[in-house]
């Protein structure tokens, strides 16, 4: 009950909802393939994938990208992608991974300075786990 009238509210504040917020590897015509929150420095990207519904008019949503160091959260990316009034917009945003990424993130949807949603995920170096 609480969840359906948070979407409610939700929906009349912000003029959307969000079918879907997830991380993956890949994304292919528009549909996110092998959502995870793991991703290993020789996965080449990590993806945020976004499903907005009921959009009630054109707006600017920010992905932002924050890295984990040392127990505080730093920005590495902000990025800033339309969504358009109808039933339904897909979008995404990703990360180019590099070697020294190692650790945990996070991505959040950001809407006029409100976090709408947040997804958390991990890097790892696999050769270091299996020691």
């Amino acid at each position: 009950m609480k969840k359906l009238l948070f979407l409610i509210l939700f929906s009349c504040l912000f003029g959307y909802e969000i079918k879907e917020f997830v991380t993956c590897k890949k994304v292919k015509n528009l549909t996110p393939i092998n959502i995870t929150s793991t991703f290993t420095i020789k996965d080449k990207r990590v993806y945020a994938f976004a499903y907005f519904q009921n959009i009630k008019q054109n707006r600017l949503i920010n992905f932002v990208w924050e890295k984990n160091v040392n127990g505080i959260w730093k920005l590495y990316a902000s990025i800033e992608l339309p969504i358009y009034a109808g039933i339904r917009w897909r979008t995404y945003s990703y990360i180019t991974i590099r070697p020294y990424f190692e650790g945990k993130w996070r991505v959040s949807i950001v809407d006029e300075g409100n976090i709408i949603d947040t997804r958390e995920f991990q890097i790892i170096d696999i050769n270091s786990t299996s020691k």
